[in-house]
């Protein structure tokens, strides 16, 4: 049954492709960069995302600002992350039918390890920041998939 709020992003918004289980059903996710080179991601809240409370469970949105996080190291040092260390802060919340942006920036990087910061807003207010440390993968590294799981029926691509 689909979600009864539109997920329409604002101009200049691209849906990103789901990249495995998680994204596939906490999305749809999407992208932009400003005429500055900053990009910028998006999140229509819609009523799958949401908790017991009516309000977007603060694991979503860890999850969405890790993702930015980790996308943002991924541009600065040219090679593909995992995330060693996440510090987030909770500064408020969404709700059905928000559009909640993330903005986050690589603060360093060098062999081995990236940092990036960054926050989520939406239209009222900052809704969470936080910091990570990211574990670079060597150049070339092939992504493995896994196949899909028999015990789940909707199942069709790998996990993240």
């Amino acid at each position: 049954m689909p979600d009864p709020v539109s997920i329409d992003p604002p101009p200049g918004f691209v849906a990103l492709p789901a990249r495995g289980g998680f994204t596939e059903r906490n999305g749809p996710w999407f992208e932009k960069t400003d005429a500055d080179g900053t990009v910028l991601r998006g999140l229509r809240v819609l009523p799958r995302h949401l908790n017991a409370l009516g309000i977007v469970h603060g694991g979503l949105l860890t999850a969405f600002l890790d993702a930015a996080l980790g996308a943002a190291a991924w541009r600065a040092a040219g090679r593909r992350c995992v995330t060693l260390s996440l510090n987030v802060e909770f500064l408020s919340h969404g709700r059905p039918g928000d559009w909640i942006e993330a903005e986050a920036f690589c603060t360093g990087f060098d062999s081995q390890v990236a940092h990036a910061r960054g926050r989520l807003y939406g239209r009222r207010h900052s809704i969470l920041t936080g910091q990570g440390v990211f574990a670079l993968l060597r150049p070339g590294r092939a992504l493995q998939t896994l196949p899909p799981d028999p015990d789940q029926p909707d199942a069709q691509t790998p996990q993240d």
